[in-house]
């Protein structure tokens, strides 16, 4: 019993993971980004769709894989799950996209909040100060806990506010240099909820993949890889919710399963590194670099091996 128990828990741990990674992989769509920014950037809330994707600084429909770090003086650095600019006409602002599988227990999630806006703000200086040039931050952070019964939208406008002499009041209203929203994902989805709340709810949470890809249908979502992405994304919630069990592995793992031999894990560690990255667009590198924090030493140099990123000296 002891011994099933512990396969149960790591096969959840390995579910939670390739949730995690999936979920930060439609963040990078800007089809989705687009919802997000639509009801979490207050000057763009009255813009069309379409429009906002537009004002998403990026040659293609998804922002660039890798998202970048933000280092500090001290030599500490933080790593946003998703960097990336927005510009309409002479307006811009800097935003980043977070996605939480659940509430953190090691850390207060707050405190990551603030440091992740403060962060954005003071990676705009250079070695001279411009403080004219320096353009307001969005944080948007996406919350999908599964005790969380209902969708929520919090955003926190201006969170720190601008003066004018020494009071607070002004004539208009004026856009702060540092704002933070958070959409957190509900089991139970309402007519009057967000846009954005309904997209991530019928994307990450809904268990019926024809409701679910109905409903996506009328917020831009009909390609057939679509479909396939919000099966597996059902697939994982489903087996999220079930605590690990076997009906709730799907083809999005990254990871290969080891069974048995040494073999049996390089094999599928390559198969899936190959196949993840041929369906959502990342390079095998990339991918690989993911992957290998889950292998042993000498299996990660044979994956890398036979993906033809490591030289074989045999």
């Amino acid at each position: 019993m002891k011994e099933k128990n512990k396969k149960e828990r790591k096969s959840l741990r390995r579910q939670q993971r390739a949730y995690d990674r999936m979920a930060k992989q439609w963040l990078r769509d800007t089809r989705l980004l687009s919802y997000l920014i639509k009801d979490g950037v207050p000057p763009l809330a009255s813009d069309p769709i379409e429009a906002i994707r537009g004002y998403i600084e990026t040659d293609t429909d998804q922002i660039p894989y890798a998202s970048g770090e933000i280092a500090f003086s001290s030599g500490a650095y933080v790593e946003p799950d998703l960097l990336f600019g927005m510009k309409k006409k002479s307006w811009q602002a800097y935003g980043n996209a977070d996605f939480q599988k659940d509430m953190p227990k090691a850390y207060d999630l707050e405190s990551r909040k603030n440091l992740y806006v403060a962060a954005m703000v003071c990676n705009q200086v250079g070695k001279k100060v411009d403080y004219n040039a320096l353009r307001p931050v969005y944080s948007m952070w996406v919350v999908n806990d599964f005790r969380i019964k209902k969708s929520e939208l919090e955003i926190k406008k201006e969170w720190i506010e601008k003066t004018e002499g020494s009071q607070v009041t002004r004539n208009e209203l004026k856009e702060g240099m540092m704002n933070l929203a958070t959409f957190k994902i509900g089991n139970e989805i309402r007519e009057d909820d967000k846009d954005s709340l309904k997209v991530l709810h019928y994307l990450f949470k809904c268990e019926e993949e024809k409701k679910a890809n109905e409903k996506l249908r009328a917020y831009g979502f009909t390609m057939e890889e679509d479909q396939r992405r919000v099966r597996k994304m059902c697939n994982l919630s489903q087996g999220f919710i079930e605590k690990g069990r076997e009906e709730g592995r799907n083809e999005g793992r990254v990871q290969g399963r080891a069974q048995g031999r040494k073999e049996g894990a390089v094999k599928a560690s390559v198969d899936a590194i190959r196949r993840f990255s041929k369906e959502f667009g990342v390079p095998i590198e990339k991918v690989y670099e993911v992957q290998r924090k889950d292998l042993t030493t000498s299996e990660a140099r044979q994956v890398g091996k036979r993906l033809g990123l490591l030289e074989d000296k045999t």
